[in-house]
């Protein structure tokens, strides 16, 4: 977003103490990456933004924000100088308002699973009917990063996605606000950040908390099989909730869902939508899950009236986001790199869909399974049932990394699966062990999954180098 010195001062709720003369153009808060023409704004955390306005402003800020309990340093008069009394608040009034200046439809997607992924399938459903959209990148999705990406380019976009990501009561609702969607996407509910939950029903509350803001000719879109969104969601007749999912009377259906078994294995649905015509889907993500993030974004074309097959097309182009569902070939075997997060639900998912590729796969399916972080007291048990559901799949082997995977890996082991565990730290030792469990020249299959982190990336790689080598 653009503004002038003056109209920062106004939207910031500040005082121009300098006008530099320039127009500011988005904003940044890491002197580290600045943005050249930009806004400046230093936040009070663990340490203090304003040590480092001198170095944002030689990276080429051309506006600070200055809190009023700080000193204003010297800085060349072409730099525009607004103080405020708080510069969290600041920012957040400033991505308000720029939020306020969209005309096109604005997306919001918050839930326990899926997000990022959800993201880039509606991101690419929004391009097919709009020439400029402005989407969440990265993983910009909290207090920081959802007012930055409202602030960034495109300056005047037809159209915005944006991911919300939470870990305690209350972040929904503080981001929802700042955004005011026209529609508003849970993805899903699951077990996530119990260190600041009392339970999954409070979880489901805080995701929900997206709907209150909502406009109010908007949409919200959940899934129909979600039983605690089903819950909170009225099923009364609402043209603005769209239910997605294998459900009957969903709004976005999805009929059949499977792995194709190419070369690298393809996710195909059948999904049928208002009208009762039923459309092919091809996702190059891997994972059956991946069907109703899809399912998601198409809900978001009903609700916004896109036209459906251009917007089909494009989400057969859509890769993955990251090691989000990555799937590759190497020395042979089929990799399913999947490392970016875990928790509960969302190994199940993986699992259930890597199970599908025996039918593909001639060797063994080994999986690779790190710690499902912020369990909180529960964790043993979350994943003693993760080792048990390896050994339930039939899985060949498993490999756990990290000290909770431990136990995961004796129960799978109890069970008469081949487990074995590691530090996280000992790459070489995780890789000749999953090097190991294969045990065939090719034919096999890998799944790693893990919390971000325990750093599985690098276990890929590993493997990469010795399969290839």
């Amino acid at each position: 977003m653009e503004w002038s010195p003056g109209e920062l001062a106004v939207v910031a709720r500040g005082d121009l103490v300098r006008d530099g003369g320039s127009k500011i153009s988005s904003a940044f808060i890491d002197s580290r990456a600045p943005i050249a023409g930009g806004l400046f704004v230093p936040i009070i955390a663990a340490r203090d933004g304003h040590d480092f306005v001198p170095d944002a402003v030689a990276g080429g800020a051309r506006a600070v924000l200055i809190d009023r309990a700080h000193e204003i340093p010297a800085l060349d008069a072409s730099v525009s100088v607004v103080r405020v009394a708080d510069t969290q608040r600041a920012l957040d009034d400033l991505a308000t308002a720029a939020r306020a200046r969209v005309r096109g439809p604005v997306v919001a997607i918050t839930g326990s699973n899926g997000k990022t992924t959800t993201r880039a399938y509606i991101q690419a459903v929004l391009e097919s009917h709009y020439d400029q959209v402005l989407c969440t990148s990265g993983n910009l999705n909290n207090h920081l990063g959802v007012p930055l990406t409202l602030l960034g380019t495109p300056h005047a976009p037809d159209a915005m996605v944006l991911e919300l990501g939470m870990s305690a009561p209350g972040e929904n609702a503080h981001l929802s606000k700042m955004v005011s969607p026209d529609v508003g996407v849970i993805t899903s509910v699951g077990v996530e950040h119990f260190e600041f939950f009392e339970s999954v029903e409070a979880i489901a509350d805080a995701e929900f908390e997206v709907a209150s803001y909502i406009r109010e000719s908007g949409s919200l879109i959940v899934p129909c099989d979600d039983a605690l969104l089903a819950m909170r969601a009225p099923r009364r007749a609402c043209a603005g909730l769209i239910r997605v999912g294998p459900c009957e009377d969903a709004n976005v259906r999805i009929e059949r869902a499977w792995i194709d078994e190419q070369a690298s294995p393809r996710t195909q649905a059948s999904v049928l939508l208002s009208g009762g015509r039923a459309h092919q889907v091809e996702l190059r993500a891997f994972g059956l899950h991946n069907a109703r993030n899809a399912a998601a974004a198409l809900g978001v074309a009903e609700a916004l009236g896109i036209p459906l097959e251009p917007a089909i097309e494009r989400l057969a182009a859509v890769e993955p986001v990251g090691d989000r569902g990555r799937v590759f070939r190497c020395g042979g075997h089929l990799v399913v790199a999947d490392c970016y997060n875990a928790n509960p639900s969302s190994m199940g998912a993986a699992l259930s869909s890597f199970v599908a590729l025996r039918g593909c796969c001639d060797g063994p399916l080994v999986a690779v399974l790190g710690d499902m972080l912020e369990m909180g007291d529960d964790a043993p048990q979350f994943h003693r049932a993760l080792g048990a559901e390896v050994a339930d799949h039939g899985l060949d082997a498993l490999v756990g990394v990290g000290s909770e995977a431990g136990h995961a890996v004796s129960e799978a082991s109890a069970r008469g699966v081949h487990a074995r565990g590691f530090d996280p730290a000992d790459v070489e030792a995780i890789v000749a062990a999953t090097v190991e469990a294969l045990n065939v020249r090719e034919g096999g299959a890998v799944l790693f999954k893990a919390s971000r982190g325990i750093r599985l990336e690098r276990v890929v790689e590993g493997l990469t180098r010795a399969l290839d080598g």
